[in-house]
């Protein structure tokens, strides 16, 4: 029992890793890299934003790398899990990998295979890390047209793999590679005997095993070898040897004691013919029994380590939080008990989500969605969770059970797949996407939405005469005006160079309409720059019936042409039924 959950949680660490990588191959960031004519500045920044919010999400990732098909290091985040913190390794740092056992060994896998090193110990600087850090590099290659361009690796702190392997309530494990070093031991005072040869490997420790190491033997002492080379193939000869605890053997003879008292006086009672009946069958349910708790109780330890769920009371108030879920929020469970889950909502959430929440559950209906909530510590934690009602015997609801799990990573990629990385507004990609689904609520519920498209005046003289970084700051603030000033139905986002769009839900032209000059009022009196006032057009345009999308836009970026034409730091509405309206109220 214990061995199949051991192998269940090797399979699912190992598969979190696995899935990491395939996210960044498969990633917008490395590719607009991959296939960019050089290795411009943007691509590789969008490249480190990932590997950054890879690193918030996944603290067990301590470095994340892109080397390219010479062995060249071109991006290199690490992160410390002592302290929480990463950084960016600078160019001038980054360095020559190519003669790296670990580079030429994924080099020749083919396409979406995995490579795994040895389980070892890290160094940095040619001095191992103190406290000492287990660590595990896991790589793939990376192809463009069939073509090598290169590897994703990481380095990943091994410490909740070693867990994972360690994890047992009645025996003591020890770690052992081919070699016979141990890797990891009850005592760690004998842990990592390859890097402390005074400390002993599997001859020194256990010399009484090594005559002995067949499953025959060892089971006459209580003990057996589990190989993990199959489900771990790093080519290390991994298998872990398990001997019982002191107190299970203890265990084990006092049952036997009471059995043999038992049977003796069954035996003085009861007819010979009929003892050995009465004998097997209490021998055989204790056994069931005693197998069934065991199951029963590994698996909610399993589960309770393993899922985050909990539990409350008809009120919401939390009953009980699984060790996963304290361990996720950063809380200590005893400080989360009699507490709502109010308590670890980030202030985003939308009241909107948990008022449909609650209407489900009340009802007696089980919900299932997308939660954005905070950590302890101040981090998102986003949730993908489940939250049934639980009823008594007269069918009342009494209580709700949640089970849950992290899709912060998720929400990370996605957001970058559709945040312009320099004004942390929605992209052009976003925004068509945005649009299509605005213009089937139209045709779904008639709800008018409209545009206002923005560019900014003389922009190309900003960056002639202040320079690109100066530029860059421009379109930073006029993005933070624009959102700041915009409502919180609107999204804003930029639609390529100096240009941006807002889209203007339950709008019509009129509002839209007024929403630019508030928005064309706020970017002309704010100083952007020490000696110049910026100003920025404005094309507005409200969405017909049965229009497609790409002519609703162009209509909108006729008025902002003819607002430049008209002498810029203007709103111009897109010639429509509605715009007479709006021009005879201005």
């Amino acid at each position: 029992m214990e061995e199949n959950h051991t192998l269940e949680a090797i399979e699912e660490i190992t598969s979190s890793f696995e899935n990491t990588l395939i996210a960044i191959s498969s990633s917008n960031a490395l590719d607009t890299l991959l296939t960019a004519n050089r290795a411009t500045t943007l691509p590789r920044l969008k490249l480190r934003q990932l590997f950054i919010a890879l690193a918030k999400a996944r603290p067990e990732l301590l470095h994340l790398r892109y080397i390219d098909q010479h062995g060249l290091e071109q991006v290199r985040v690490n992160h410390s899990p002592q302290n929480r913190e990463f950084y960016v390794v600078l160019d001038e740092q980054l360095q020559d990998k190519s003669q790296r056992y670990y580079f030429q060994e994924a080099r020749v896998l083919k396409e979406g295979e995995i490579w795994y090193s040895h389980l070892d110990l890290n160094y940095e600087n040619g001095k191992l890390n103190q406290p000492l850090q287990p660590t595990i590099r896991v790589a793939t290659p990376v192809y463009v047209n069939e073509l090598f361009r290169g590897i994703i690796i990481l380095n990943v702190d091994a410490k909740p793999l070693i867990a994972a392997l360690e994890y047992s309530s009645v025996f003591t494990v020890t770690l052992i590679d081919a070699q016979g070093e141990l890797l990891s031991h009850p005592d760690p005072t004998k842990s990592w005997s390859a890097y402390f040869p005074e400390r002993g490997g599997l001859t020194e420790v256990y010399p009484e095993l090594i005559s002995e190491l067949n499953p025959a033997k060892m089971a006459a002492k209580h003990s057996y070898r589990m190989d993990l080379e199959n489900s771990f193939n790093n080519r290390q000869g991994l298998w872990v040897l398990k001997q019982p605890k002191p107190q299970t053997l203890a265990e084990l003879y006092q049952n036997s004691r009471y059995a043999v008292l038992t049977s003796t006086l069954i035996i003085l009672l009861i007819a010979l013919p009929l003892a050995w009946l009465v004998a097997i069958y209490p021998t055989n349910l204790q056994s069931r029994l005693s197998n069934a708790l065991y199951a029963l109780h590994a698996s909610r330890k399993l589960l309770d380590k393993h899922i985050m769920s909990s539990t409350t009371d008809s009120n919401g108030v939390i009953t009980e939080f699984s060790s996963a879920a304290a361990q996720a929020f950063e809380v200590e469970r005893k400080t989360i008990i009699g507490k709502t889950h109010s308590a670890i909502r980030h202030p985003d959430t939308s009241t909107k989500v948990h008022r449909e929440l609650w209407d489900s559950i009340l009802s007696g209906k089980p919900w299932q969605g997308e939660l954005k909530n905070q950590t302890n510590s101040g981090k998102t934690l986003w949730i993908e969770t489940v939250i049934t009602p639980r009823k008594n015997d007269q069918g009342k609801i009494c209580g709700f059970t949640q089970i849950s799990h992290d899709i912060t990573l998720r929400k990370a990629m996605e957001a970058l797949s559709s945040t312009d990385s320099l004004t942390e507004t929605h992209n052009r990609r976003k925004l068509d996407q945005l649009l299509e689904q605005q213009a089937q609520r139209y045709q779904r519920a008639n709800e008018d939405f409209a545009i206002i498209i923005i560019d900014i005046d003389h922009f190309k003289q900003i960056n002639d005469v202040y320079g690109h970084q100066a530029g860059d700051k421009v379109l930073v603030e006029v993005a933070s005006s624009l959102k700041e000033t915009s409502r919180q139905i609107d999204e804003v986002g930029r639609w390529g160079g100096e240009e941006f769009l807002v889209i203007c839900p339950l709008t019509d032209l009129e509002g839209a309409y007024k929403l630019a000059e508030k928005l064309r009022a706020a970017i002309a009196t704010k100083l952007f720059l020490p000696d110049k006032q910026i100003t920025a057009s404005f094309g507005v345009a409200q969405y017909l019936s049965d229009e497609a999308t790409n002519h609703f836009v162009h209509r909108a970026d006729l008025a902002l042409y003819e607002a430049k034409s008209q002498g810029r730091n203007r709103v111009i509405a897109a010639p429509n039924e509605l715009s007479e309206q709006v021009h005879s109220k201005t």
